[in-house]
């Protein structure tokens, strides 16, 4: 099975914040639900009060999909059945996402395509906290190398945060980015982490061991990362 994490932004004139998550969950996740292929389906809204906070979010939440494979995700869009309503999604997508053209355009765009490997196998809760972290390698790393260090030894020090509940990675496909453009990912991999509450997690940020975490991310991963903060509802499942 694969998976496909994409956070966003809100429209930046639209709605407010809370109008925003509560159209998200309850107009155009239903219909995200309904696309051919989809097997779960989760949000993540980014936590009101980690807003102002440091690390401050990158986004207004993410986006969770899991397919059987590639194919099944292409059919969203290449299958006869599924078009309209793709053209239903996309419609709705433009008038709820902040999807402008202005340059520069990296910052409204976080799209990873994987296979998830599980670090920490913890049981997850709907009321833990969990973070996401969408990153891109560095450049002159290839993808078997990026993948290598972050599997193992910077794994290793993920797992040591006080307070880790679960840790899952998902590991980029290299075969995704041949995908259409509207569905191809931006990044290379992504790491959920999750906490008791947001007490805990920033607990975990105030500790040495996040210190070394970010030290040896240096070496790993380009910058920024998309950092999402939230709690995760299925809507799919």
């Amino acid at each position: 099975m694969i998976r496909v994490i994409a956070p966003a932004l809100r429209h930046p004139f639209h709605r407010t914040l809370l109008e925003f998550h509560r159209y998200w969950a309850e107009v155009h996740g239903p219909l995200c639900a309904r696309m051919t292929g989809v097997r779960r389906y989760a949000q993540l809204h980014t936590l009101p009060e980690a807003y102002g906070d440091a690390p401050a979010p990158s986004y207004d939440g993410a986006s969770m999909f899991w397919f059987d494979d590639l194919d099944a995700l292409s059919s969203v869009v290449t299958q006869p059945e599924s078009t309209a309503l793709w053209t239903t999604i996309l419609a709705d997508d433009a008038q709820l996402f902040d999807r402008g053209s202005s340059w520069p355009t990296d910052h409204r765009k976080a799209t990873v395509i994987g296979t998830e490997h599980v670090v920490v196998d913890g049981q997850a809760t709907p009321e833990m906290v969990k973070a996401i972290f969408v990153s891109a390698r560095r450049p002159g790393l290839t993808v078997e190398e990026y993948v290598s260090q972050w599997a193992t030894a910077h794994a290793a020090l993920v797992a040591e945060l006080p307070g880790l509940r679960r840790y899952v990675q998902t590991h980029g496909l290299p075969e995704a980015y041949a995908l259409t453009a509207s569905l191809a990912p931006t990044h290379d991999g992504c790491s959920e982490l999750w906490f008791d509450d947001y007490r805990a997690w920033k607990s975990a940020l105030n500790s040495a061991q996040w210190s070394a975490v970010v030290d040896a991310g240096e070496t790993l991963f380009a910058r920024p990362s998309a950092y999402v903060i939230g709690r995760e509802q299925f809507l799919k499942d």
